[in-house]
């Protein structure tokens, strides 16, 4: 998946970009992987401000922050 590192349960990541529109998710807004789709590409994500949005690998833009 995404980048160098191999995203797993349990890491937290931080929003760089999303394409989708409907969020209110921001940039830099963070949050902890709770599930992995990989057959499509889907990374569900536990948000901090209580949202659960998947982003999808390879279109939205995150980056893996400390616990």
């Amino acid at each position: 998946m995404t980048g160098k590192k191999i995203i797993k349960i349990g890491d937290r990541v931080e929003l760089m970009n999303t394409t989708d529109s409907w969020t209110k998710i921001e940039k830099g807004s963070k949050g902890t992987v709770v599930k992995i789709e990989e057959d499509q590409e889907l990374i569900w994500i536990n948000w901090d401000n209580g949202e659960k949005i998947a982003l999808i690998d390879g279109i939205d833009k995150f980056k893996f922050v400390k616990k």
